[in-house]
C-alpha cells in the first residue's frame, strides 16, 4: 500500500467518522425539539388554570399548544421512513 493510499483510506475513515457524528448530532437535535414542543403542548392550560388566566393568556398559550402540537406532528410524519425528501420539500406531509 502505498502513502497515498493510506491518506485515502485515512480520509475515508475519518469521513465515515464526520457523518456518524453528524447523525448522531441530528437524532439529539430532533429529539430536543420534540421535547420542547412537548413541554410547549403540556403548557396547554386545564379547565382550573383557565378560569385563574385572562382571556389573552389563556389564548396564546392555547394556541402555542395547538401550533407545537401541529409541528410535532409534521416532524413525526416526516422522520416516517415512508415519507419521500420530495414530499417533505414539498410540504406534503
Amino acid at each position: 500500500m502505498t502513502q497515498r493510499d493510506e491518506g485515502h483510506n485515512y480520509r475515508d475513515s475519518k469521513n465515515r467518522a464526520m457523518e456518524y457524528e453528524r447523525k448522531q448530532k441530528y437524532e439529539a437535535i430532533i429529539n430536543m425539539v420534540i421535547r420542547w414542543l412537548d413541554s410547549n403542548i403540556d403548557d396547554y392550560p386545564n379547565e382550573e388554570e383557565s378560569e385563574q388566566m385572562i382571556a389573552s393568556e389563556r389564548i396564546s398559550k392555547q394556541l402555542l399548544a395547538e401550533d407545537s402540537s401541529d409541528l410535532k406532528e409534521k416532524i413525526q410524519l416526516a422522520l416516517d421512513p415512508k415519507t419521500t425528501k420530495r414530499e417533505i420539500e414539498d410540504g406534503d406531509l
